[in-house]
């Protein structure tokens, strides 16, 4: 008998149009044989837009996002601002293909949770601390796990003294980030101590920490982490236009994806093992994918764990997935059973 899959997407984060694509790329490949697929939009302003009835297999094959949803009309389509979840068809999974804010940060998941709607990826708890970048490092240190020393900055009470003290300990250049943004939006590498300032001051506008952290030259990985399945390759991120992975070399082509990257097997394997304790250490379920640096010593240090990771055909995790013989298909079907056996 198929499952029923709700496929929930979009979001009111940054990260909303990143989402239709990784959700976009969910629904046209989950296995029609094995599931009925209801793709759930949530827009940028918090609506949320449904259809009771299923995709046919045309639809589905043939998915995208903005099409289907603007044009979903008659008795069976559904907009509701806020709904109780129980207004949604009743499913056997929600597949969350969700970033950023009210996504990857426990609060979807709380909320699915208590409408006991089982869901894919992490729980409450490890969502949250994972998506927070400073609890997270403390969660890293409480493991083991290296990652690079920081400085928190609070809007409240921030003196310029503050700034300076973080560039005498941490030095030039600095990486200044909202430690809950995604997708390497709303964060930036400061060069002087005047880009610092600017960035600061820039970043506050939109919240009240700050996170700042060493940068680490040298080499750029991420590598997942999936339950129950052998060991993920790492991925390498070579630069080509920009000295760091922002949203610029992720989404326009401004970086090189080598997978499997060229590693040494000793480093791919300590890679390897650090990705699994980040993901134990923030209490992460079912899977997720660490990004790192690699100093010119050879020195490995954990930079964030993201438990909703890009789930395109051609993204990381699912690029990682194949080299174990993993096709994006089978890959939503390991984290959909996987996922209905957490014990979260």
């Amino acid at each position: 008998m198929r499952k029923r899959v709700l496929v929930l997407m979009g979001g009111v984060s940054s990260e909303h149009d990143v989402s239709v694509v990784s959700g976009t790329g969910v629904v046209r490949a989950l296995d029609g044989k094995r599931y009925n697929v209801h793709p759930v939009l949530i827009t940028k302003a918090g609506e949320w837009l449904w259809s009771s009835r299923e995709l046919s297999p045309y639809q589905q094959d043939n998915f995208v996002a903005q099409n289907y949803f603007a044009d979903m009309s008659g008795n069976a389509a559904r907009k509701e601002m806020a709904p109780a979840l129980s207004e949604l068809p009743d499913c056997d999974i929600a597949f969350l293909a969700l970033h950023g804010k009210f996504g990857e940060d426990g609060r979807v998941q709380a909320l699915l949770e208590n409408w006991n709607i089982p869901y894919t990826g992490s729980g409450v708890l490890g969502s949250a601390l994972a998506m927070d970048k400073i609890q997270a490092k403390y969660a890293y240190k409480a493991m083991g796990v290296p990652t690079p020393d920081f400085a928190v900055f609070l809007r409240k009470g921030f003196q310029g003294t503050s700034l300076v003290e973080a560039v005498d300990r941490l030095g030039l250049p600095l990486v200044i980030k909202d430690p809950c943004g995604g997708s390497s939006l709303d964060m930036g590498v400061a060069k002087s101590f005047e880009d610092a300032q600017e960035l600061v001051e820039r970043l506050f506008k939109k919240t009240h920490r700050l996170l700042a952290e060493k940068f680490i030259p040298g080499q750029e990985a991420s590598c997942g982490y999936i339950e129950g399945q052998p060991a993920l390759p790492p991925t390498e991120i070579r630069m080509t236009k920009t000295e760091f992975f922002d949203f610029q070399a992720k989404y326009q082509g401004d970086s090189q994806e080598v997978t499997p990257a060229e590693f040494s097997p000793e480093l791919t394997a300590s890679i390897q093992n650090l990705v699994r304790v980040a993901h134990e250490a923030c209490g992460c379920n079912v899977y997720s994918r660490s990004d790192v640096r690699i100093d010119r010593d050879g020195n490995i240090f954990v930079l964030e764990t993201n438990t909703l990771p890009g789930m395109t055909p051609s993204s990381l995790l699912p690029q990682q997935a194949a080299c174990i013989g993993l096709s994006y298909s089978q890959l939503l079907d390991v984290i959909i059973e996987t996922s209905l056996q957490a014990e979260r």
